[in-house]
């Protein structure tokens, strides 16, 4: 399969987790699910970079601490997380992370990359592809994270030990890599790699590290005590972003970066039209 520049409209499962009693959040065993995080973080507003407590939508599988929200706003959250992890006695049924928007680095390594067979397109996308992902809830499509393609390694279970060692952060390993491996819980459409098929960890470009005039972002707000949340964005792009599925993804080939570039601008735009920031870092959560 030849790699393509492609604006990539990817649905993921669009339901909150919920905690499991108490104030903790266990490494999710189930369906992939979505969380309002809170944490640390770096966003740009108008045109300033601002640091500072942020919140925002986005999936982290591992332990959370979790608060309810008292008088949730409509399609808003009902839970705040503060993520951590502690490392497992064993990986079999964790979840994995995916795609991981903490730390220096953006990632996207498995979901729909592979049927059980084939490679689908998403294994072959080229620098400059554009990913949104996000679910569909209330018949229209909601964004948690813009993926812009950067930079990839290609590798495979007998492998990944060595090819990735030097290139991800230890926590990456522990919360995705290793998960990904042990666990048989996925879909067959985030079947992972048998050990001689190869899987593609892309690097996502950052604010400090554009392609271009892109990088990638989650929308986000500043966090004060008290807070309801957001609801997640809407984004209407016709002919680039259905209403109609709730899972799998849609491809629009590209011809060239502009063309990419000009709908990575509108998807921001919308995002702030919608009272949003942009978080351009989240601090990686700390192992218990």
């Amino acid at each position: 399969m030849d790699e393509k520049l492609c604006f990539v409209q990817f649905l993921h499962p669009g339901g909150e987790h919920g905690p499991d009693g108490g104030s903790i959040k266990g490494w999710n065993r189930k369906a992939h699910k979505r969380k309002f995080l809170v944490g640390p973080g770096r966003y740009i507003a108008g045109d300033k970079l601002l640091a500072g407590e942020i919140e925002f939508w986005g999936e982290w599988e591992p332990e959370s601490r979790v608060k309810a929200i008292a008088d949730p706003i409509p399609h808003g959250p009902h839970f705040v997380y503060e993520p951590y992890y502690v490392m497992p006695k064993s990986y079999a049924k964790l979840q994995n992370t995916d795609p991981f928007v903490f730390g220096k680095q953006f990632h996207y390594t498995v979901c729909q990359q592979r049927t059980e067979i084939s490679a689908t397109q998403l294994r072959y996308l080229k620098q400059g592809s554009v990913i949104l992902f996000g679910s569909r809830v209330q018949d229209s499509f909601v964004l948690d994270t813009v993926f812009v393609v950067d930079r990839w390694i290609d590798y495979n279970r007998n492998n990944c030990e060595k090819k990735l060692k030097e290139a991800i952060s230890p926590e990456y390993k522990q919360v995705t890599i290793s998960a990904l491996f042990h666990e048989h819980s996925e879909r067959k459409f985030c079947t992972p790699a048998g050990q001689q098929e190869s899987l593609r960890l892309y690097f996502g470009a950052s604010y400090k590290k554009p392609l271009g005039d892109m990088y990638s972002f989650f929308p986000s707000q500043p966090h004060k005590d008290g807070s309801k949340g957001f609801a997640r964005p809407t984004i209407k792009l016709p002919g680039k972003v259905t209403d109609n599925q709730s899972q799998k993804y849609k491809l629009t080939p590209c011809s060239n970066l502009d063309d990419i570039s000009q709908l990575w601008q509108e998807v921001v735009e919308q995002v702030r039209t919608q009272g949003l920031a942009l978080g351009v870092y989240a601090e990686m959560p700390k192992r218990h």
